[in-house]
């Protein structure tokens, strides 16, 4: 009968201390949701998608202007890596 005592005393243990410790990954979790670490970067990665995006309908238009031609001009430079042929 002690045995089982025991084993419900550690069981029992074993629970609080699962319990505290997922209560605190849980709080630093919600910390590291509100750090504006990192923030700067998605920033500037949103706009570089905005601008691909202008990019893109301006050649996809084939708007015939000196922007649509200088877009597609560059364009074509990065895809090549930047060698001029």
């Amino acid at each position: 009968m002690q045995t089982i005592t025991r084993t419900e005393e550690l069981s029992r243990e074993l629970g609080i201390r699962t319990w505290v410790a997922l209560t605190g990954v849980g709080r630093a979790l919600a910390e590291r949701a509100r750090e504006q670490r990192g923030q700067t970067a998605a920033e500037y990665m949103g706009i570089l998608f905005i601008v691909a995006l202008i990019i893109g309908a301006l050649i996809t238009a084939k708007v015939p202007s000196k922007i649509g031609d200088a877009a597609g001009t560059l364009v074509d430079s990065i895809s090549k890596g930047g060698k001029k042929e």
